[in-house]
């Protein structure tokens, strides 16, 4: 199926890595353009290299998405280069830390909020006029599965997460007339680098349990999800949060 993108530009911040990158490569398969923001500039070089070997355009970026000028001036840069932005990905997130509400760092809880949230509120901020310009966009932002049921010891991320939506679906509000649309991802469980290296395996057992599939997800289940959303057979979809949890999010009982 020809998803109508190419010759798209799609930004996609936090693209070096993880889901980011695997976003990246699959917008590219579809014909668009990458531009890929992140604060790990060789890693995000290794991004555009991999698009390059397979025969797409990219280019990479070092952004610290929460400084609203250093993204604006990215921002024409990365137009002035490609043309325009059509696709924007809000995919980088900070998620490091686990400690329970009395006890969490309030430096913690501000750098998260500048970073998932308001991150996302500044890349969006210097897009949007160039899509409204244009009458023509594509806004995908990254929650999770917290971001719809909470998460223990997580306040920050839930808080960002949760408030993720809510700025997608009021830019699904004032976009329509631009025929902008914009969606919400919401990963469960994702077989990324953080998860395989960093969770125990215990715990791996028993996320893969909960999910009707007993396994986790893969990073190119969300990036395909993505690629619809963008596409022009999603031209009328907007303001939806799209699970992408392999039943996480059922309440479900099993047979043995």
């Amino acid at each position: 199926m020809d998803f109508g993108l190419k010759g798209k530009v799609a930004l996609v911040t936090g693209g070096a890595r993880g889901i980011g990158r695997a976003d990246c490569l699959a917008l590219s398969r579809e014909g668009a353009k990458i531009v890929v923001f992140d604060l790990l500039a060789d890693e995000a070089e290794k991004t555009v290299g991999e698009i390059a070997e397979g025969g797409g355009e990219a280019g990479a970026f070092q952004v610290d998405i929460s400084d609203g000028a250093a993204v604006s001036d990215a921002v024409k840069e990365a137009a002035g280069r490609f043309g325009s932005i059509d696709i924007l990905i809000n995919n980088a997130a900070i998620c490091d830390t686990l400690e329970v509400f009395t006890r969490f760092d309030d430096r913690i809880w501000r750098r998260d909020l500048e970073v998932n949230l308001t991150g996302a509120y500044n890349v969006t901020k210097a897009v949007f006029p160039l899509m409204k310009k244009k009458r023509w966009g594509r806004i995908v932002s990254m929650s999770s599965i917290v971001g719809m049921q909470g998460g223990f010891a997580q306040a920050s991320y839930t808080t960002t997460k949760m408030g993720l939506i809510g700025l997608a679906r009021t830019l699904a509000i004032e976009g329509a007339r631009y025929n902008i649309t914009s969606n919400v991802i919401a990963p469960g469980i994702i077989g990324s680098e953080i998860f395989l290296s960093k969770v125990s395996d215990a715990m791996k057992d028993q996320v893969r349990r909960r999910t009707l599939f007993g396994r986790e997800g893969e990073v190119w289940d969300v990036a395909n999800a993505i690629a619809f959303l963008c596409s022009e057979q999603a031209k009328y979809i907007t303001g939806v949060v799209l699970p992408v949890m392999g039943g996480l999010d059922l309440f479900t009982v099993l047979p043995e």
